[in-house]
């Protein structure tokens, strides 16, 4: 890719403009318009070293640099170094860096990361308002295992708190929780969230239900038999629920572990806040100061209880010390970014070097026109599942219309209406907050996963139709403005999966890959691909397909979508 294109150049402009390749590598950019070149380097920071002018700097620089073999040319435009690369160079590193299994990997460099996302509440439906977590999260997991991280993905459930007290008094004092109205034999899990969402109901009417639920989240506390017994079967019932979803949305974890998994660590949390002096009391509560923009972090209240943030730093030493993590990364939406700060400045008071590298993944939350503010108390909320359930439906109507004779049409509904879901929310910048409409989250068309998609597919029919083994050797060099593009940008390609790591957004990738698409598309109408009467550059152009369907297909991966072989 150019990544080893990068390199190459850099041990030929090092020498010459005195300068580590390493840093030449990290400066070289790509021009937005390809008749500038495929690379270019921007010479602004010798400028004050040499004592002239940028455009100056690079006219004598160009001259300097020899051309011939891969370098095409060498030219000065403004304060700009533009490199040109031989087609049939840049197409034979293209054919060599495909062949991998897994392209624009990275070899293995020896550090763990520890990512927490997804992390639903047990009892609750996943809502649509879970989605962000759960797929942000697994496609930054896949990003940092091709950046060569080996990866702990955690599920960290909310199975604590004094809704299971609520739950389980509801559970065995109603007469109701023993009757049909609550179906714990075949609908499990729809009758746990019933009962949660009728107890909240009754409460408002009867305000003694929400002492008798603190009561018997006392008792859970201090480890009745019958309540614990309950909890565990909520737990249970959940997480079969959660499952069945994640298998649907392709995503996995290494480890499933609640806030319970910490009740009787925290202490020696608070021991060592005490050890160290920074336990302080503030109106009957002990907490720590941060400074004087960040209200202080309180690690217990007045009544002796510990928070959330007692329980996330206790969970951070967890994470970096038996779970081995070298980096440990959040994905949290944007409205607990004042809690991370106040957590992970406690891990720095504390004096853990380690604490630089936890970090918070924010991001923006599914807003509603009509509905207000979700609630599952009330039962107001968007399901994922009945998101997902009218995305394959539609996918599948859209078969039955355009190609109804088509194979596993059940399979390939799913992956389309799934890969719609997905690709709608990964191509948003991940920081911004999406406005919640049906239209546009099942919009098919346009910059969509089923476009992505359907790309790919237009790819795998070409290979089919040309009916022979493609060969590995490209030796016609491509010269159309459209074969050129589609070159350059496929060659990008592990320089994107690096920028959409590096920077957590998986927005990056899924931008590209729509770059890709549109440069196919173009080399797809312009050149008659398999009707050439020249079969060299057939078999140039089919290499050039099958390279496109390999990085379509494992780009969507990364994003956790599917591709089908037909559409």
């Amino acid at each position: 890719m150019f990544e080893k294109i990068k390199k190459d150049l850099a041990k030929t402009l090092a020498p010459i403009i005195d300068c580590e390749e390493s840093d030449v590598v990290l400066s070289l950019e790509y021009p937005k318009n390809l008749d500038h070149g495929h690379l270019s380097y921007p010479v602004f920071g010798l400028a004050k070293k040499l004592k002239k002018a940028p455009p100056l700097i690079a006219n004598e620089l160009a001259a300097k640099i020899p051309t011939g073999g891969s370098l095409k040319s060498v030219s000065a435009v403004g304060g700009y170094l533009n490199f040109s690369f031989e087609n049939l160079y840049l197409q034979q590193t293209l054919n060599i860096e495909t062949q991998s299994e897994k392209i624009g990997f990275q070899p293995s460099n020896g550090k763990r990361i520890v990512i927490d996302y997804s992390s639903p509440n047990v009892a609750k439906p996943m809502s649509i308002g879970h989605l962000r977590a759960t797929v942000i999260g697994q496609a930054i997991r896949n990003l940092a295992e091709s950046q060569g991280y080996s990866v702990t993905g955690l599920n960290y459930l909310g199975d604590w708190g004094v809704q299971f007290g609520k739950l389980a008094y509801a559970y065995l004092k109603w007469p109701e929780g023993q009757s049909s109205k609550y179906d714990f034999n075949d609908k499990p899990f729809e009758a746990l969230f019933k009962l949660y969402v009728d107890f909240h109901s009754a409460c408002e009417a009867d305000p003694e239900l929400e002492k008798q639920g603190a009561l018997t989240f006392k008792k859970l506390e201090e480890g009745d038999a019958e309540i614990q017994a309950v909890w565990k079967k909520f737990l249970d019932i959940s997480l079969n629920e959660y499952e069945r979803i994640y298998k649907i949305l392709n995503v996995k974890f290494d480890l499933i572990q609640g806030e319970s998994f910490y009740n009787d660590k925290m202490e020696k949390t608070v021991d060592q806040l005490k050890e160290k002096g920074l336990l302080v009391e503030s109106d009957g509560a002990q907490v720590v100061f941060i400074d004087d923009n960040t209200p202080p972090c309180i690690i217990k209240k007045s009544d002796g209880a510990t928070l959330y943030a007692t329980r996330d730093i206790t969970s951070a030493y967890h994470r970096h010390f038996n779970l081995k993590g070298d980096e440990l990364l959040y994905v949290v939406g944007v409205d607990q970014t004042l809690h991370f700060r106040q957590v992970f400045s406690v891990l720095e008071k504390m004096g853990n070097e380690w604490a630089k590298n936890c970090h918070h993944i924010a991001f923006g939350m599914y807003r509603f026109k009509d509905m207000g503010k979700m609630s599952t108390r009330r039962g107001n909320v968007i399901f994922m599942d009945d998101v997902l359930e009218r995305a394959i439906e539609l996918a599948n109507s859209i078969i039955e219309e355009k190609n109804p004779s088509l194979e596993d049409k059940a399979e390939v509904a799913q992956k389309v209406g799934v890969g719609a879901i997905l690709f709608h929310d990964l191509v948003t910048d991940r920081v911004k907050n999406i406005d919640f409409d049906w239209e546009r989250v099942l919009d098919f068309e346009g910059d969509s996963g089923p476009y992505v998609q359907y790309c790919a597919v237009r790819c795998q029919s070409l290979m089919r139709k040309y009916g022979q083994d493609i060969p590995f050797e490209m030796n016609v060099s491509l010269e159309s403005k459209e074969e050129r593009e589609l070159i350059r940008t496929l060659l990008m390609y592990s320089d994107t999966l690096k920028a959409s790591y590096k920077s957590f957004r998986p927005s990056v990738l899924a931008q590209y890959l729509l770059d890709i698409c549109k440069c196919f598309s173009s080399f797809y109408a312009q050149h008659k691909i398999l009707d050439d009467t020249d079969q060299g550059r057939v078999k140039a152009r089919m290499r050039l397909v099958q390279c496109t369907h390999k990085i379509l297909v494992q780009g969507l991966l990364l994003l956790g979508i599917q591709t089908p072989d037909r559409m």
